[in-house]
């Protein structure tokens, strides 16, 4: 049974959205703007479902009817071959948007597993797109977290064929650093929820040569780990890594 926790149907119309939604980076795309004026309706044209640590929020192949804002917890996006070759795309946070990946064929191509127990709002794609028609703002939105999608698969595909290990592993590092600043949280302070594993096989590497590469970032003093626990100590030197 899905675990829907939030699904309002009220139609009315106020010019102050909910405390959990105001400082959200998509608010605009299922907050619809009242008519003639900038405020956003309170009632989102979304529900809420809680999904549990290793469960999917959909997968391959699955029927494409909505996009997922992940509101709370973490993910990754996984893609598998004919063959069943599979390589992890990106290891979305809360604020990001999930299931572009089902726009050009009207199916998912990519399965989105929750890292931990995580709260995502359900976007149905058909309302969204009523929205952005009716909404420059929301358009121009929608179009940023387009094009963000894009460049990052650009980043993986530079890291996968240009970089040495010590280059992928500071530039995952940075990248998630900035994409935890974008979305309000610390930069240099973090919790990493994906295995050594799932890393190794996002950066096309073995898991033995990740271990190697953090201790020898650890004993440079760029960074200090505890099991999952990372702080950046030099992100200076970090970054100049990443970029060879």
């Amino acid at each position: 049974m899905d675990n829907i926790v939030v699904n309002s149907s009220s139609t009315a119309r106020r010019t102050t959205i909910p405390s959990n939604c105001e400082h959200c980076v998509t608010a605009r795309l299922c907050h619809p703007a009242l008519e003639g004026h900038q405020a956003l309706r309170s009632t989102p044209f979304h529900g809420q479902k809680l999904i549990h640590r290793g469960e999917h929020v959909y997968r391959a192949g699955d029927p494409f009817l909505n996009l997922y804002q992940l509101h709370s917890g973490s993910a990754k996006v996984r893609v598998t071959s004919l063959s069943g070759l599979e390589q992890i795309t990106a290891f979305p946070i809360a604020g990001s948007l999930l299931g572009l990946d089902g726009i050009e064929t009207g199916v998912y191509s990519c399965d989105a597993i929750a890292l931990e127990d995580s709260l995502v709002c359900i976007l149905p794609y058909a309302e969204l797109m009523d929205n952005c028609h009716d909404d420059f703002g929301a358009a121009q939105e929608f179009n940023k977290l387009l094009v963000s999608n894009t460049n990052q698969h650009c980043r993986l595909l530079l890291t996968l064929g240009c970089m040495t290990t010590e280059e992928r592993i500071a530039g995952f590092l940075i990248g998630m650093s900035e994409q935890m600043a974008a979305n309000g949280y610390s930069p240099l302070e973090f919790t990493l929820k994906m295995t050594r594993e799932d890393i190794a096989n996002h950066l096309g590497m073995r898991v033995e040569t990740v271990c190697r590469v953090f201790s020898r970032l650890q004993l440079a003093s760029m960074v200090k780990m505890s099991r999952r626990q990372l702080k950046i100590r030099n992100v200076d030197a970090l970054r100049q890594m990443s970029c060879g």
